[in-house]
């Protein structure tokens, strides 16, 4: 399943909201808090690429985040 980390800058005070709008998203299995420049470290699993590229769009999209950066996981691939 495609997989990635996305780290998150909010704008200051805002925080909140943009945790509360990712906690909605059943496909954001896990986020934390950070310490450094970025605020938040969400993991985003999806059934497909495609939809995993739509749901870092939207987090991209949201007028409350600043900045952002993923790491997205290579999928393995299996031998024959």
């Amino acid at each position: 399943m495609p997989t990635a980390f996305v780290l998150i800058k909010g704008e200051e005070g805002a925080e909140d909201k943009i945790r509360s709008n990712l906690d909605g998203k059943d496909t954001v299995s896990e986020i934390q808090s950070t310490i450094g420049h970025y605020d938040f470290v969400a993991k985003i699993t999806s059934p497909d690429v495609e939809r995993l590229d739509e749901l870092i769009g939207e987090i991209h999209g949201n007028d409350k985040v600043r900045s952002t950066k993923v790491l997205r996981l290579n999928e393995a691939v299996e031998a024959a």
